[in-house]
């Protein structure tokens, strides 16, 4: 894909946006929805652990039923992840954290 200015400008402002700091990483509790991130008062907050734990859901699933196809593991992601509690999203990220093993090196899926 061919980038334009503009792709460039924006993306550039993101990356400003960034280095100026003010961000913050903690559970945001929003009892209408799943809330990724939120702005407000100059203040960014993102909540990593939703979107954590939907991708660990997701991939648990292919593991354990690889025979399922990638549109039901999606739809039993959500269904599962619309039933759990803020205490069990943040007990099931925190598992992972402690299980996960870092890779320094990135993981080519081309290979």
């Amino acid at each position: 894909m061919k980038r334009t200015a503009r792709d460039f400008a924006l993306i550039g402002s993101v990356f400003a946006e960034v280095g100026s700091g003010r961000i913050t990483r903690a559970f945001i509790r929003d009892g209408r929805s799943l809330t990724d991130g939120v702005y407000s008062n100059g203040r960014i907050v993102i909540n990593e652990d939703h979107q954590t734990a939907d991708t660990l859901i997701h991939e648990c699933l292919h593991r354990s039923h690889p025979s399922w196809s990638e549109r039901y593991v999606r739809r039993t992601t959500s269904y599962i992840r619309r039933r759990m509690s803020d205490e069990e999203v943040m007990a099931l990220v925190g598992e992972y954290k402690k299980r996960a093993r870092t890779r320094k090196r990135p993981v080519n899926l081309e290979d």
